[in-house]
């Protein structure tokens, strides 16, 4: 398989980084009754699934594209500099920050 020119990979970059930024919470204060905890509550239980799996997914592929980087890409200061970010580290982060955030919302629903 041919490797990603430049223009190629830092398209792709751009676009699994959009991914990963697109993941929202969604949160609302509201206590109207039992529906409407339900509601938050499947809502923030169906983000934070879909926030690991496209921050874990997002990060692989970057990880996957730097390995596969052209040689005039991979050979600059930058792409040298790429390659030795902890790409693990930062997916394992974004995934517990994912689920404090996910955990932090179901209890102020059940709490309220």
């Amino acid at each position: 398989m041919a490797k990603f020119n430049v223009d190629q990979f830092l398209a792709a970059v751009a676009a699994r980084l959009a991914h990963l930024t697109q993941t929202r919470s969604f949160f609302s204060a509201v206590s109207a009754g039992q529906a409407v905890r339900f509601a938050l509550a499947t809502i923030v239980v169906t983000n934070t699934g879909y926030g690991v799996l496209a921050a874990k997914s997002a990060l692989d592929d970057l990880n996957a594209m730097l390995n596969d980087a052209v040689d005039d890409y991979a050979g600059s200061s930058f792409g040298a500099h790429l390659k030795q970010i902890p790409t693990a580290l930062f997916t394992g982060l974004s995934v517990v920050l994912v689920l404090a955030m996910g955990v932090t919302q179901l209890w102020a629903i059940i709490s309220a």
